[in-house]
């Protein structure tokens, strides 16, 4: 397992990492894998993209592992592909991100953009308007999400009035909110990536006599754990896009966050952590089914596996191209957590959507 422990990204990583421990937990207590204990390794990255790629080679070359569970930005997994594919191992990436990418050495066990951004602006341009202000942060992520607001609102007679990027781990905001304050949007869509830039803009907003009555934020990245550094002057009442809510009414979610909450001591729970959750379930699904740990055996059996505990509300699974499958919610944020206001159904992957037409079929 590869996660920033320490360092500016750590207490968002930290909390991935405990979804994919309590499944290794879960594993072991119900008899391992193939009769075995599951054991794993883990190399910190220190919140710093380039020792990312050193985790792969330490992990892979040390410690012996074929495949690897971990990574959160996508500046993360890009540098970390290469080093993967020099060790021939595989990569469970565990986030919902930009999409635009396909590669056979990488299982991606989050949403592509057309699975939750899709529904999302449809659903804005219904609820909270079709002016919007879109800011982010400066890397792939937001850029490639920005990009698809301005091709796809059109479809919701949806206008771009302001688009902004701030370096990662950016704190001061004043500039963007007065840019906003002259705009006068109906929406602000923030794509901004990371506990510290995600707090900061929140809070020069509200400062700005801004709220979610007068404007509201429609984010894409602000999680449970950036909502527990606010008070709920600042955050509560704004909106997020996720394909899972701590507040999904299931059997399956209740018992994930009463074992996370029991076993991890973590009380937070989010999508990309339940996608750690969901790859090493399905790692050891699939290693019982070929009867092997070799990443390619692993690989192919990964395609036909089914992983009935998802908390997100319906069973896991890997299409060919090695997307999956996911359902969209739409959260209003009420006291450090989401409240669901929407759901959609579940749809189709499809990795290249802003490339050519996107394949919006509900499965």
């Amino acid at each position: 397992m590869l996660y920033s422990l320490t360092g500016p990204q750590s207490e968002m990583e930290r909390s991935i990492f405990d979804g994919a421990a309590l499944a290794v937990h879960e594993i072991n207590a119900g008899g391992g894998v193939r009769g075995a204990e599951l054991e794993f390794a883990v190399f910190d990255d220190r919140s710093e993209v380039g020792l990312s790629v050193a985790g792969i080679d330490h992990l892979c070359r040390t410690e012996g592992v074929d495949i690897i569970v971990g990574g959160y930005t996508s500046a993360s997994r890009v540098a970390m592909i290469p080093a993967v594919h020099a060790h021939r191992a595989l990569l469970m990436y565990p986030t919902y991100f930009e999409g635009e990418e396909t590669d056979h050495r990488v299982f991606y066990c989050g949403a592509a953009p057309n699975q939750y951004l899709a529904d999302y602006l449809g659903w804005i341009a219904g609820n909270l308007g079709r002016h919007v202000y879109v800011v982010g942060s400066d890397y792939i992520y937001p850029r490639v999400l920005a990009e698809a607001v301005q091709r796809l609102g059109g479809r919701w007679d949806i206008e771009t009035v302001g688009n902004r990027y701030v370096p990662l781990r950016e704190t001061s905001f004043a500039d963007v909110v007065r840019d906003i304050e002259r705009v006068r949007p109906d929406v602000v869509i923030s794509n901004i990536v990371g506990l510290e830039s995600t707090t900061a803009f929140y809070t020069e907003f509200h400062r700005a006599g801004f709220d979610s009555g007068t404007l509201p934020i429609a984010a894409t990245v602000t999680t449970p754990i950036d909502l527990e550094h606010m008070s709920p002057e600042v955050g509560d009442g704004h909106y997020m896009v996720g394909t899972y809510f701590s507040a999904i009414d299931s059997d399956a979610n209740r018992a994930y966050r009463r074992a996370l909450l029991e076993v991890r001591g973590q009380r937070r729970a989010h999508a990309a952590q339940v996608g750690a959750y969901n790859a090493v379930h399905a790692v050891r699904l699939a290693a019982e089914v070929a009867r092997t740990t070799d990443a390619a055996g692993i690989a192919e059996a990964l395609l036909g596996i089914r992983f009935d505990g998802n908390p997100e509300g319906l069973p896991f699974c890997f299409r060919s191209n090695h997307y999956s499958a996911h359902p969209s919610y739409v959260g209003r944020a009420v006291g450090g957590e989401y409240d669901v206001v929407a759901e959609f159904a579940p749809r189709l992957p499809e990795p290249w959507w802003l490339s050519r037409d996107p394949l919006f079929a509900a499965l």
